[in-house]
């Protein structure tokens, strides 16, 4: 089995200070080892991986952060992370898992409206970094 990394975190906040041009909502997903593949487009409604059904979400759009070989549970099957975090910043509403089974880890993030996007994989913080540019 390929190794796995491990959700530590996940967060969001807004930048809106004069210097921050455009301003912008920043998700921040943190592993424990190394950044996994990614995987991010918008969707029309956020489905479980396993059932294939709706996973409520707030917000009028949803992007799908799907990673591979990343999990959010440790070895006994204990979250790691919480499987829904709501923010209610400017664009950015919710953070809801979908999946989190064999390797794979889905994610919807829930916003107000679509955006540009600017996507950062951080190396060295293991850190999947998703801004949703707000002009």
């Amino acid at each position: 089995m390929p190794p796995i990394t491990t959700a530590t975190d996940i967060r969001a906040a807004n930048h809106s200070l004069p210097t921050d041009n455009p301003p912008y909502d920043r998700v921040v997903f943190e592993f424990n080892a190394f950044v996994p593949l990614i995987q991010i487009e918008y969707v029309t409604q956020l489905l479980g991986d396993a059932t294939g059904q709706p996973v409520p979400v707030a917000g009028s759009a949803i992007l799908q952060v799907r990673m591979q070989s990343a999990q959010a549970h440790n070895d006994s099957g204990n979250p790691t992370v919480p499987a829904q975090k709501t923010f209610g910043l400017p664009n950015v509403q919710q953070v809801v898992c979908s999946g989190d089974f064999d390797g794979v880890l889905t994610y919807g993030i829930g916003v107000n409206h679509r955006s540009e996007l600017r996507i950062i994989t951080l190396e060295g913080a293991s850190r999947v970094v998703v801004d949703f540019l707000n002009p």
